[in-house]
């Protein structure tokens, strides 16, 4: 197949929502020792058995990309924690009371996965990375191909995320 037959395959496999990994293509240049988890509804999250352990947690909207300076992505959110399981469960729990009330929840990225639905994934620390650092990375990959943090994150990510020399894609 040449070049120009797997671009059309990608194409076709976005238009049919085939590909769950599409949202994550940013973090195709972090060298990971774990792979993120495949990207599920975060109202069945209780099925899914997500460990207990620390880790990185992305959240991303069902059907909805958000515009960026560089580019459009479903990733409205980027988090870290002690226990995946625990804050991945408690989003789902307060993103469907506010489904429910119809009011707003203090939070934006509980507002985005309210008004928008919710997926997630998520990347499981590993032994010499806290999930602080691993934290950094992600957003600072996600802001190195979107030229900003995702919607949900704010402006408080700008201060201690090293300093990026954005490059214009050709």
């Amino acid at each position: 197949m040449e070049c120009s037959s797997y671009a059309l395959l990608g194409d076709l496999c976005r238009w049919l929502g085939l590909n769950k990994f599409m949202p994550l293509q940013f973090l195709r240049k972090l060298k990971l020792k774990r792979k993120p988890s495949s990207v599920s509804l975060l109202k069945q999250c209780m099925t899914h058995g997500i460990p207990s352990v620390p880790g990185v947690y992305l959240l991303i909207a069902k059907h909805r990309r958000f515009q960026y300076p560089n580019g459009r992505s479903p990733v409205y959110y980027i988090g870290q924690t002690k226990s995946l399981n625990k804050r991945i469960v408690k989003q789902h729990s307060v993103w469907h009371a506010r489904v429910r009330s119809g009011k707003y929840v203090i939070e934006a990225r509980h507002e985005y996965g309210g008004v928008y639905g919710g997926r997630y994934c998520y990347i499981q620390t590993w032994p010499g990375i806290s999930p602080e650092k691993l934290e950094k990375k992600v957003i600072r990959a996600f802001m190195q191909r979107y030229y900003a943090p995702p919607v949900a994150n704010g402006a408080q990510v700008w201060g201690w995320v090293e300093k990026i020399h954005f490059r214009k894609s050709k």
